[in-house]
């Protein structure tokens, strides 16, 4: 065997344990975190609305359940609403996920192979340049690993403890995103598919699991059907979004089926031509070996398979997020098909230099990705979400308020309500005071927002108001003015109109 370099050697201990593991995911998230901190201006128009809906640690939102928003939320409290947790929440959020990937293959799969899984599976395209983009997909990733090991711990070792805790982990994956279904559902048909995992399944069990995964989910239930009708809306709205074309029927399947093959395509090259395969094999059960590996298939097969069916049958373009947590554990079923049960794995060389490489280009990818927006827009205006700075706008709409209210003699008077688009969101994000963010003046989406509240303590605007909106909610415009909206280089972004809107009766000693 040819001498090791400091990069294989590295590797190699890394997969070695589970603290190489550990130390390596704590690598990576801080370097997801890093990256996107410094290539972006402002948070992903996604990620700025769940931080602004995180205020309110609502049972739901009118697009999805709350876990996401619950979950970021405790990110940005936590670290004192620095702008960059949401990555750390996606960094950790991934890094939980692969924890319980990780001890999923220990079960029938030495420490090396479990290893390789962890650190190839950072490969896949969403878990780097996606990555950063906390949104709901994102968030099911802890859930979809717990619940993975717990349900086939629990049935494998006919423990009730490990049982009930996967029960737990569907009602939280299902209040990450009502299409973590598909995961449980699959993952019960790869359990009843093989005979050995079958024949240990215990009905009692999985029956009180079910109450725990209900129990967790319930208090949603009841949101959901107390909500405003938007939330019927929006599903109407999402469902005619998905009808495409003709073409689309037949193309739409294809790019998920082939976008779900590409992305494995590194951790596949690895797998076949760049370990070494240890002497001295340690000895596993084959039979559960057999029973993992067909409960992988059905967990990353299943899904993946509905996601084209339904585009095959909307004929709209199905969007590569909603994938992420289907490809969580693809990694792993690629890596137990192609290497062999119970051998220890080393790097060569050339998988090593391989996989530096493929990490350094796919880190590369976010910032070049994020400057190429610049680039092609040859000196004209440039609007994009990350590329937009929220405190700038922040800060102009702070200083049109105070001039306001105390041209109106309540100079205390704290903003509470700022209205407007995901730019809104990203003002009240980081305006002093956290105010609620009021999503296009329609309280259907924003529920908090009430109309004593409206009347009380007026509005800081981002965008134009509506037509009449103020005579009819008790407010007058007590001042306006145009804010020039620049991008992270300081370049033409556009012209945002910032207005306050104060009860009407403090509108009168200005005049």
């Amino acid at each position: 065997m040819n001498e090791k370099n400091k990069l294989q050697v590295g590797l190699d201990w890394l997969i070695r344990s589970f603290a190489g593991v550990v130390v390596f995911l704590a690598i990576y998230t801080i370097c997801w975190t890093v990256i996107p901190y410094f290539s972006n201006a402002g948070l992903p128009v996604d990620t700025i609305e769940e931080v602004a809906w995180s205020r309110e640690w609502l049972l739901g939102i009118y697009r999805h359940p709350p876990m996401m928003i619950w979950l970021v939320g405790i990110a940005w409290k936590l670290s004192g609403g620095w702008i960059g947790s949401p990555y750390l929440a996606s960094g950790v959020a991934l890094s939980v996920g692969l924890v319980f990937i990780y001890l999923l293959m220990r079960i029938s799969r030495p420490a090396t192979q479990a290893g390789l899984v962890a650190l190839t599976t950072p490969l896949v395209y969403f878990f780097g340049p996606q990555l950063p983009q906390w949104n709901a997909n994102v968030a099911q990733l802890p859930f979809v690993g717990l619940f993975l090991y717990a349900a086939f711990r629990g049935v494998m070792t006919r423990s009730l403890g490990w049982t009930l805790l996967a029960g737990f982990a569907a009602g939280a994956g299902l209040l990450g995103k009502y299409s973590f279904g598909l995961i449980a559902l699959f993952a019960a048909a790869g359990l009843l598919a093989d005979p050995v995992a079958r024949s240990r399944v215990k009905v009692l069990h999985v029956l009180l699991a079910f109450v725990a995964s209900v129990l967790v989910f319930l208090p949603h239930v009841y949101w959901f059907f107390t909500a405003p009708m938007n939330t019927v809306d929006y599903f109407r709205m999402s469902a005619e979004r998905t009808e495409g074309t003709a073409l689309g029927h037949l193309t739409s399947p294809l790019l998920v089926i082939l976008g779900a093959v590409a992305v494995l395509i590194p951790t596949a090259l690895i797998a076949v031509r760049g370990l070494d395969f240890l002497s001295e094999p340690r000895r596993f059960d084959s039979s559960v070996d057999r029973s993992l590996k067909v409960y992988l298939g059905f967990v990353v097969v299943g899904p993946i398979a509905i996601a084209a069916f339904i585009g095959a049958l909307g004929g709209g373009l199905i969007k590569d997020q909603w994938l992420i947590a289907y490809l969580l554990a693809a990694p792993a079923m690629v890596v137990m098909l192609i290497v062999p049960h119970g051998v220890d794995v080393a790097w060569r060389k050339s998988a090593a230099i391989f996989y530096f490489v493929c990490l350094v280009v796919l880190a590369i990818a976010y910032p070049v990705e994020r400057q190429a927006h610049y680039w092609r827009s040859n000196g004209g205006p440039v609007l994009w979400a990350p590329l937009m700075p929220a405190e700038p706008m922040a800060e102009a709409g702070q200083v049109l308020w105070r001039k306001a209210v105390t041209a109106a003699g309540k100079p205390d008077m704290k903003i509470q309500i700022v209205a407007g688009g995901p730019e809104a969101a990203g003002v009240a994000n980081v305006t002093p005071g956290r105010p609620a963010w009021f999503e296009h003046y329609n309280k259907g989406y924003s529920p908090w927002i009430t109309d004593a509240l409206i009347r009380s303590q007026g509005i800081l605007a981002t965008e134009a108001v509506p037509a009449g909106y103020p005579e009819a909610n008790g407010l007058c415009v007590a001042a306006q003015e145009n804010f020039d909206w620049r991008n992270g280089r300081g370049g033409q972004g556009r012209i945002a109109t910032l207005t306050v809107l104060l009860p009407e009766g403090l509108c009168r000693p200005a005049q």
